[in-house]
Parts: structure tokens; sequence; C-alpha cells
């Protein structure tokens, strides 16, 4: 089964394929997940911008559009109070991206995201259409791909004249042209529009943009960047008393080094707490501290949520290609006994 999400920035799209892994089914065309979880490389040079080291046959690819609607999983896993993660793998222009699996074990991600930049989009379609780089075009190319799951977010620079302006116009097109069938997931910000709001923020018209974006089609939430468990929390319960019913997957990354964590800083606009980034600037030498700090800071976040009986029981992690990070924070889970029922590694 393959989970795809199309995330439109501005003008660009980026398109992320992502696939539901199962462990326990390795027969007739469960073959396939088996193949996919053990390797994946993906190259721009290949036409599909997702290069294997296997063949599919026509069978597991009729099988692999035939995914369900993610947003019907993440309410099954929540209301078993189970306990899941993703992880998102963002394409690199320039090498390939392989993965082993195993780095995961005992408990594998749910599913994992490949990020489809419209430099990919561009080179799968010049081979045989002409290039039209607009958001309706995009839009139009992902329709055609027969996908199930779309995440839409807004970016922070909207190009002059363009179709789309904000992610609720993005969801009210998908959701006329696919109907019922298609998951949409849309953007929750736990700190506001870091890169957009001037003044103050207004916690109010954030929720009430949220519940235009659900109350127009869309039926799954993915919150972005926090470093506060309080703020991702408040922004859970505020979305549940203004009627958002949704399932909701928090989102967490894991900087590997100070340079890293400025880079997303800059990029994003969402920081740490004065005094947390006082402390983080001391270990600003040493990149293995740096990672050991935000490993136990996401750890700290991961609890506090789960604690909070708030129905939440998913993470996606933006892994920015570096696993080891979310492999720590997911070894430190184990050993408080997260999931439930799991031992801590030996």
């Amino acid at each position: 089964m393959c989970f795809n999400l199309s995330r439109i920035l501005s003008h660009t799209t980026f398109l992320r394929s992502m696939r539901t892994i199962k462990r326990n089914q390795y027969h007739s065309h469960c073959k396939y997940h088996w193949m996919f979880a053990k390797r994946l490389c993906s190259s721009e040079a290949n036409a599909s911008a997702i290069k294997p080291y296997f063949e599919f046959t026509d069978d597991q690819k009729e099988h692999c559009l035939n995914d369900p609607n993610i947003a019907e999983i993440v309410k099954e896993k929540s209301k078993r109070k189970e306990f899941f993660y993703g992880i998102e793998i963002p394409l690199k222009m320039d090498l390939n991206t392989c993965l082993d699996f195993k780095m995961f074990l005992p408990q594998m991600p749910e599913f994992m995201s490949i990020v489809w930049t419209k430099q990919f989009s561009d080179a799968i379609r010049s081979a045989s259409m002409a290039k039209l780089p607009n958001i309706q075009t995009h839009l139009n190319d992902f329709l055609d791909l027969n996908l199930n799951n779309v995440l839409v977010i807004r970016g922070d620079h909207v190009e002059e004249g363009q179709e789309y302006n904000y992610a609720y116009e993005a969801v009210k097109y998908l959701r006329a042209a696919r109907g019922n069938r298609l998951a949409i997931a849309v953007a929750g910000y736990p700190e506001g529009y870091t890169n957009l709001q001037v003044g103050p923020r207004n916690k109010a018209l954030d929720i009430e943009y949220l519940k235009l974006k659900i109350d127009i089609g869309a039926n799954l939430i993915i919150t972005q960047l926090c470093y506060s468990a309080e703020k991702i929390i408040e922004l859970i319960k505020d979305a549940r008393i203004a009627g958002i019913t949704v399932p909701i997957l928090v989102g967490i990354i894991v900087p590997y080094s100070f340079s890293n964590y400025q880079i997303i800083e800059r990029i994003t606009g969402v920081r740490l707490s004065p005094e947390a980034r006082i402390e983080v600037e001391q270990l600003s030498s040493d990149d293995t501290k740096v990672k050991d700090y935000f490993v136990q800071l996401m750890v700290r976040i991961i609890q506090q949520i789960l604690e909070a009986d708030l129905g939440i029981y998913g993470i996606q992690f933006f892994t920015l290609n570096h696993f080891e990070p979310v492999v720590e924070v997911l070894r430190e889970l184990r050993s408080k006994g997260i999931p439930k029922n799991s031992k801590a590694d030996c």
C-alpha cells in the first residue's frame, strides 16, 4: 500500500510519496511491502524520481495505487491508543538517498514520505509534456497520478497573479475534484504563522483559519515544527474546543548540530525559548552534544503529549535525511516504555 502527499508551497509543489509498511503480511501482493521495507534509493536521474534496487510487477504497481485513506489509518490507530510514527525523506538533487529500514527495528515506521520538489516534477514532465509552472498545473498533475492522500501547505512567498494565495483554496479545489476518495491533510501551527505574521500573534484567528480548512474539506492535521510541548498541546486543545474533530499527527524535527538548528530557525522563524537557546549555544562547538540535547528535548515533548491524554498517538519525523537522531529518539522512548510493553535496547 502507498500513501502519497502533495505539499503545495507557494508556487512550488512538493509531492510526497508515502508507503505504509506492513511487517506481518509477506504473501501475495504484500511481498511489495517487505521488499520496500528493506532498502530504497532515489535519484533525480531516473524518470520516476524514485529508484528502488529491485523491480515491481504490474500487479504490485496496481496495488500500490489502491492505498487506503491515511486519515482513516491515523484515526483507527489513535482509537486503539497505539503509538506510531512516520518519517519524511527529502530527495537530494545531486545524491542518491538510501535508507536501510532495519535501523528502525523493532518498531518500523507506519509510513514514509518522500518529498518530491518542483525540480523533480519538471524533470518528469519534460519527457512528455510542456512545462506549465503554476499551481493549477501541479494540482492537476497530482490528480492525474491517481494518488489518494495530499498535504496542502501555503508557503511564505506568493507569486503575483498566482491562482491560489491560501491553502484553503487548494483544499476546496482538490475536494471538489476528487470527492471523499482523497484524504486531504493541512498544517497546524503551534507557533502561529511565523514567517507571515506581522505584530503579535492572534491565536484565535489561527484556529479560525485552521477550522476553515477543515470545514472546506481537509480531514487530517499535521502540526508543524515546534520546540514546546505546551504550545503543541495548547493548539490541539484549542482545535478541539473549536469543534475540530479530525485526527492529528504531531510533527517533530531533531536538529543534529547548532548550524542545522540555525538554518531551520532562519527558514521557519521557529525558535527555542531564550533560555533553551542559551543552553544550546553553550554546546554549539560539539555537534554530538547538540544532537543529544535535541534528542532528549524531543523525547520529553513526545512524552508530555502522550501523557496529556489528548487522543494523539502519531508522530511525523521530519528527518532532513539524518536518520540517526530519529533512531535515538525512538530508542529513548523504548527505554521509557513507549510504545507500551516495549523493552529497552540492550
